[in-house]
């Protein structure tokens, strides 16, 4: 593999493995361990498949190009305009959940007091500039990305090697609690395996080598797949199905999110070595996938120009693609989950369905 193939792989980790990665466990907790093994296989699958019929689309066309230019001449102008929209608010709404972390990071490392919305919008303006300045250039985002993601997982390694000295393996023996929990969980899961809005990116970045993108895909992919199923089956092997400390009582209590995982792991495993670590790999998730998504957002906005024969400049692109996150931002400064939420309903339309049309329309 050359080194831009080995730059797209990381692309795809880090724009997929974001702090979303740690709710994993709450979705799958009551299908129990195996049931939500066969889940994970099944969701990589499907969005494996739509990964490479969108790649196939890519391959009629010229470098650079994104959706608006391969749904134009296959679709209604109505129904373009449509799929803009719900892409567009699928975009908005990660940048703007990223955003809403990456405010909240720099508010934690400079010691900055919120007393009000304009120190979140200081804050919030600080990290877009930091790391939005990485983006127009996908040589510099992808070797930027390259290093967050190795500290990511260096980070991540640490969490694992803690944990693993207080699983029981019998946690696992537990199986499914109701047949509702597939009906939740399968639907739920399919966005975390959702790195499709970069796949023009690195159609363009790698010349448009079909057969290098395709193992470049299926490593990324697999890598993704292979990092949640050790977190899957660490998390759901250290807190019980039911009972005390379990994940029943985080869903009674309402605390079945990411922060409340993370409390309870500490809670139970009261190591402040576990706490670090998870805590840093979420920060630089929250990077990681702040570059994927806006580098993703950046190519989206220049098709749509083109699309009209027209240019656009950077200023323009940087008002369009980083003022709706930093609006959301100052008037939800906890509207991290609220984004994600939105974000996933937006993702099955673009990333399930909207592939293998396209793939259709091009027999």
């Amino acid at each position: 593999m050359n080194s831009r193939s080995i730059g797209s792989v990381l692309l795809i980790i880090g724009t997929t493995i974001g702090a979303g990665m740690l709710s994993l466990p709450l979705i799958v907790a009551s299908c129990g361990f195996t049931m939500a093994i066969v889940l994970l296989v099944l969701s990589w699958s499907v969005m494996y498949t739509t990964a490479l019929k969108l790649l196939r689309v890519c391959s009629k066309y010229p470098l650079g190009v994104n959706f608006t230019t391969m749904m134009s001449s296959r679709v209604s102008k109505g129904y373009l305009v449509f799929f803009s929209v719900v892409y567009l608010l699928l975009l908005y709404s990660l940048m703007s959940a990223y955003t809403t972390q990456g405010s909240s990071l720099v508010e934690a490392f400079s010691n900055i007091e919120v007393s009000g919305k304009s120190d979140v919008a200081l804050s919030a303006i600080i990290f877009t500039l930091v790391f939005g300045t990485l983006m127009f250039n996908y040589k510099i985002s992808d070797y930027a990305n390259r290093f967050f993601v190795a500290l990511k997982f260096i980070f991540f390694a640490i969490a694992i090697a803690i944990m693993l000295f207080y699983i029981n393996p019998k946690y696992l023996d537990r199986g499914p609690l109701t047949l509702s929990a597939f009906i939740f969980a399968w639907p739920t899961l399919l966005p975390s395996f959702g790195f499709h809005n970069i796949i023009p990116v690195i159609y363009e970045y790698q010349k448009g080598d079909i057969q290098v993108i395709k193992k470049s895909i299926l490593i990324g992919s697999l890598s993704v797949l292979s990092v949640y199923i050790v977190w899957v089956l660490l998390a759901l092997a250290l807190i019980p199905q039911q009972g005390l400390h379990s994940y029943q009582e985080l869903y009674v209590s309402g605390n079945n999110t990411p922060a409340g995982l993370s409390m309870q792991i500490k809670t139970l495993l009261n190591s402040n070595m576990l706490e670090m670590g998870l805590n840093s790999f979420i920060h630089i998730a929250i990077i990681t996938s702040f570059i994927g998504v806006g580098v993703s957002l950046i190519h989206y906005v220049k098709d749509i120009f083109a699309g009209y024969g027209k240019q656009i400049s950077k200023k323009a692109l940087c008002l369009i693609c980083f003022v709706p996150p930093l609006i959301f931002t100052v008037f939800y400064p906890k509207g991290f989950i609220l984004a994600l939420q939105y974000a996933a309903i937006f993702a099955v339309i673009i990333f399930v369905y909207t592939p293998s049309f396209l793939s259709r329309k091009s027999d």
